[in-house]
């Protein structure tokens, strides 16, 4: 992901003239629909906690979930309501100071103050302060935090492969290596071409309720659903698989 980011500054200078260089979005939904802010962000938050809520009781994989891993937040790795309530108080405090919380601009950030001490200065961070200081603490946060929730739940202990990365890399650590090394510095790369990642330009985006981000998010769900289809097409047995070792259609 690093390589990403130093790989997106080389290319930064040259962005504005090639046409791809992402600017923040100014327009918002209550500006579009001419409505006021409140009554639409709690109109959409309400509408999106019931559309979870229905997803999570009709959810057929729940069959398969192991008993054993129904438990506490002390047996089992923190949750994505643990997880998200927190991301949406870190997401709430970013916002209220009029700044974007993104994880992709946190790895920038904290690429630039590792670059410092050897005298080199990214084009794309233009200044080292308080704004690159909480993204790059961030990132850190955020190897600290997934450190602590193996730690607590033990789950480091057995890590099970999906079965279909099995079978897209049955052999050893240097295929799975390649590819993992491959997929982070697209990933990275992409996403600060593109102006951000699902954090910055999705999630923390929607307080905002900006368009492009709407519009984003929606690209990011139609194109991952549209190729886990393309993945499990013929594959559906591995669906159930997927749940025999305890893991979740997300890990895969």
């Amino acid at each position: 992901m690093f390589l990403g980011v130093f790989a997106f500054d080389a290319v930064f200078p040259y962005l504005p003239e090639w046409g791809v260089r992402a600017y923040p979005q100014s327009m918002t939904l209550p500006l579009v629909l001419d409505v006021s802010y409140g009554s639409l962000a709690v109109t959409l938050g309400v509408f999106v906690l019931l559309m979870v809520a229905l997803a999570d009781r009709l959810d057929p994989g729940k069959r398969f979930e192991a008993a054993e891993t129904r438990g506490t937040l002390l047996r089992r790795e923190w949750g994505f309501v643990s997880t998200g309530v927190l991301a949406g108080l870190v997401i709430l405090a970013a916002t209220a100071q009029g700044q974007y919380l993104g994880i992709s601009g946190g790895f920038a950030s904290l690429a630039a103050y590792a670059a410092k001490p050897f005298g080199h200065v990214l084009a794309s961070v233009p200044a080292l302060d308080d704004t690159t200081a909480w993204r790059a603490t961030l990132v850190i946060g955020i190897f600290a935090g997934a450190a602590a929730s193996a730690l607590v739940s033990g789950s480091y202990r057995n890590v099970p492969v999906t079965p279909l990365w099995e079978s897209a890399f049955p052999t050893g650590m240097k295929s799975r290596g390649a590819a993992v090394f491959a997929g982070g510095f697209l990933i990275m790369l992409g996403a600060l071409l593109g102006g951000g990642c699902t954090t910055g330009a999705f999630m923390a985006g929607f307080p905002t309720l900006s368009v492009g981000s709407f519009a984003m998010g929606m690209t990011f769900f139609g194109v991952g659903m549209g190729t886990a289809f393309v993945l499990y097409w013929g594959r559906w047995r591995k669906v159930s698989e997927v749940r025999s070792r305890s893991l979740n259609l997300a890990n895969d």
